[in-house]
């Protein structure tokens, strides 16, 4: 049988809205147990420059090692500071009582996230584009020598405006009058609210 603390535990934890372990950084003091001299203060210092990611600069290693000399000061031998991080988990000694009152937490924010997803959706507003053309392109009738500013097929109007969030939403046309028979091309943005 599923253990069910477990199980509840793992929900949780996926929800991002509830902090489920804290993580505390300390200082530690280190002791290398190596003579305080010159020679070993500069090894420290080259192994603590090579764990920590920093280059091995002149003046990196200077840093590192006035650092290691004011840990190691009333000491006899080479002393270094280093970070910890402790994670503690928060949850681990919480009763089944508790971690239902946190499931209810994450429930109600899974239905809130669905019910404004569910108002964006009904309540959704647009913005429109209009594009007017008296001919619709294709590639084949690109002619030679005409570039992308004197000649724009339907498909790079549709990939142009596609680019900028917009989706294509109607095309009609004018009834034919002097010969002129424009086309409209409508495209369509949800509002950012």
């Amino acid at each position: 049988m599923a253990d069910l603390k477990k199980i509840m535990l793992d929900e949780i934890r996926r929800n991002p809205q509830i902090q489920t372990s804290l993580i505390a950084e300390t200082e530690e003091l280190i002791d290398t147990e190596l003579e305080k001299t010159e020679d070993n203060i500069q090894a420290v210092a080259l192994a603590y420059l090579d764990e920590m990611g920093y280059r091995r600069r002149a003046d990196n290693i200077e840093l590192a090692k006035q650092m290691i000399r004011d840990c190691s000061e009333g000491y006899d031998t080479v002393i270094i500071k280093k970070k910890r991080e402790v994670e503690t988990d928060l949850f681990e000694k919480a009763t089944v009582a508790e971690l239902r009152d946190a499931m209810d937490v994450c429930l109600l924010d899974s239905v809130t996230t669905i019910q404004n997803q569910l108002y964006n959706l009904t309540n959704r507003q647009y913005e429109y584009a209009v594009e007017v053309l008296y001919n619709l392109y294709s590639e084949d009738e690109r002619r030679i020598g005409l570039g992308a500013e004197d000649f724009e097929t339907f498909e790079e109007l549709l990939n142009r405006y596609g680019q900028e969030g917009w989706e294509f939403d109607t095309i009609y046309s004018e009834p034919v009058k002097n010969g002129n028979n424009r086309k409209f091309v409508v495209f369509k943005k949800a509002r950012q609210e």
